[in-house]
């Protein structure tokens, strides 16, 4: 009997040093203000989205230092029965997670709370109709960044220079890209970090916010910790992955996609209050 539990112990313990190691490791970011956005660029009908410059105060809060893998967004997926998303044969363990919609990120957010027994950020309803997401201001447990907030750590927070790119000018130091990842995404942290000591900001994985998208949100957002709109089906995602070109990564650069959706290069960073 003293045998048994003793044998259940341990492997209780060697179960939970496993998780243990492959827990997200958190940075510190310290709050400050920047000039969000950029007012130099235009597209083909002489309008962007990422104009207007407007100064955002940002809270501290904690950024994954780098993007989720799949080893442990695959432990989400075995714990819960949620379906493993598609790698396309890339492979699996140390790569960035991809091929996941902004509703399995919010979900992930989640379990990864429970399992560090903290309170939930989200609070969700869903049917088979719907999904809506409320948050609890107040939980200290994982969620998705603000598109200010990634903006705001991309650049390097208050260490911020004057960069293209998360932490250079030149993409290939710190980025895996259209021009030198040969068409396939590349294990986390094997490039150059920003000021901040975070990885891949710029490429190998495009990264979800929690915003909604509206081109013209920059024109009347608040200046205190904005959330991105009250409305709306699309959510934002940023950084740039393995197939863009360097214009893709500059860290004012905007995309959104369905949250409802997978899309094939769209992947998870994490953030939590302090």
């Amino acid at each position: 009997m003293i045998k048994n539990l003793l044998l259940t112990g341990l492997i209780s313990l060697f179960a939970f040093q496993g998780f243990a190691q492959e827990k997200p490791e958190m940075v510190s970011i310290n709050g400050g203000s920047f000039w969000m956005g950029n007012d130099y660029t235009f597209n083909t009908y002489g309008a962007s989205d990422e104009a207007p410059e407007h100064k955002v105060d940002i809270a501290s809060f904690k950024m994954s230092k780098t993007e989720v893998t799949f080893e442990l967004f695959d432990r989400f997926c075995d714990a819960t029965g949620y379906a493993k998303p598609n790698d396309g044969n890339k492979g699996r363990g140390k790569l960035p997670v991809y091929n996941v919609s902004w509703e399995a990120a919010i979900m992930f957010c989640n379990w990864l709370s429970k399992t560090e027994h903290l309170d939930r950020y989200y609070e969700i309803k869903r049917d088979s109709t719907s999904f809506s997401v409320t948050i609890n201001e107040n939980s200290k447990g994982y969620r998705l960044p603000t598109e200010a907030e990634w903006e705001y750590a991309a650049r390097g927070g208050a260490n911020a220079e004057t960069f293209s790119y998360a932490g250079s000018n030149k993409p290939e130091e710190v980025a895996w890209f259209k021009d030198n990842s040969k068409g396939t995404p590349h294990e986390v942290a094997t490039k150059q970090p920003n000021q901040l000591g975070l990885y891949d900001m710029s490429g190998n994985a495009w990264e979800w916010c929690y915003d909604r998208y509206d081109k013209n949100y920059y024109k009347n957002s608040p200046e205190s910790n904005p959330r991105g709109p009250e409305k709306g089906t699309d959510r934002v995602f940023r950084g740039g992955g393995w197939t863009s070109n360097a214009d893709d990564m500059r860290m004012t650069s905007r995309h959104s996609f369905s949250q409802n959706k997978e899309y094939g290069m769209i992947g998870i960073r994490l953030a939590q209050n302090l």
